[in-house]
């Protein structure tokens, strides 16, 4: 039976833990890749444990708002549809999943787990003899006044989600990505003044969006813009900028900013303990191995060089297929 536990901040300044859990798999982060993991070391007859922060699995998958064209069997799915039917064959092939559960400490070299517990106030340990980081990427903010305080009050990180939200009313879109750019195009669909900020002189985003971007009446491109702020109370009202070498600052009124300026890797227990890349995405060899004995990585915290869907769950099945071969479940 699926388990599941919300976490709560410990209560008082003691610290006290519970005995140490063992299971032979530790799985954290229950997106795509940890589910498949989990699910495949379920038929080699592993034990394996996912332990999940947000409060239901799925991970990325609940990012994704538009209709998925590319994964078998999901044609017109979103993210959302494709996560509740995860869950539903998680339930039904009994996969073991603790959410709510923050992680507060990982042991590359000793392969076990610190998270906040449920009822005691302080941490649990958990130990195992395979450790699987599967714990994929956070949207990347920008850190300015407002922007935290304003998240769902006009400041969004999905036009495909918020859009028509924003109808016909003034929005920024602050990023030079692809991402960033389509988001500019479909708020113009919907008939708002856009005006797309990119802190640098050149963009990511794909050519052919881009020259819609910059031939579209609606849309003003302004380059070499670092955004200083989020101006609002109750609502987002504007947004103020420099340019990148200078200091005056200038406003821009509007309703509605979509943040799209990237992802980052959900690594920061592990960046020290672990051989990363300059961006902090974990390096992998074949199977998922990490540069720590027994302790693998699957998904988009590995910086696939296919970052999708098809890759994560791939990831996860290599990744489960190497622990059983290591403790002697599958031969090869």
């Amino acid at each position: 039976m699926t388990k599941s536990a919300r976490a709560r901040s410990p209560r008082g300044s003691a610290s006290t833990r519970a005995p140490i859990q063992r299971v032979d798999t530790l799985i954290v982060g229950a997106g795509a890749a940890g589910l498949s993991a989990a699910l495949w070391l379920r038929d080699f007859g592993l034990d394996a444990l996912l332990i999940e922060e947000s409060p239901r699995p799925g991970g990325q998958l609940h990012e994704i708002h538009a209709p998925i064209p590319n994964y078998l069997a999901t044609h017109g799915w979103d993210g959302a549809r494709l996560a509740g039917a995860a869950l539903s064959d998680a339930r039904l092939a009994g996969l073991s999943i603790l959410v709510g559960a923050r992680v507060t400490r990982i042991s590359a070299r000793g392969r076990w787990i610190d998270r906040e517990e449920d009822d005691a106030g302080g941490e649990a340990r958990l130990h195992a003899r395979a450790l699987v980081l599967a714990t994929g990427l956070r949207r990347r903010s920008l850190g300015v006044p407002g922007e935290a305080e304003l998240t769902g009050r006009g400041v969004s990180h999905s036009a495909n989600r918020d859009r028509e939200r924003f109808a016909e009313r003034p929005v920024v879109v602050v990023g030079g990505g692809t991402a960033a750019v389509e988001d500019a195009l479909l708020c113009a669909e919907v008939g708002s003044e856009v005006t797309l900020l990119h802190r640098s002189g050149t963009f990511r985003a794909r050519a052919d969006f881009l020259e819609r971007a910059r031939a579209h009446p609606a849309i003003r491109i302004v380059q070499n813009a670092v955004v200083t702020g989020v101006e609002g109370s109750d609502a987002v009202e504007g947004v103020t900028y420099r340019a990148r070498r200078g200091r005056a600052e200038s406003r821009v009124a509007c309703s509605g900013v979509f943040v799209r300026i990237g992802w980052e890797p959900r690594t920061e227990l592990v960046r020290d303990q672990l051989r990363c890349d300059r961006a902090g995405y974990l390096r992998v060899g074949a199977s998922g191995v990490t540069s720590a004995p027994w302790v693998f990585a699957a998904g988009d915290v590995c910086a696939p060089n296919c970052p999708s869907i098809a890759n994560a769950v791939g990831q996860g099945a290599a990744v489960a297929w190497e622990i059983a071969r290591r403790l002697g479940r599958v031969r090869g």
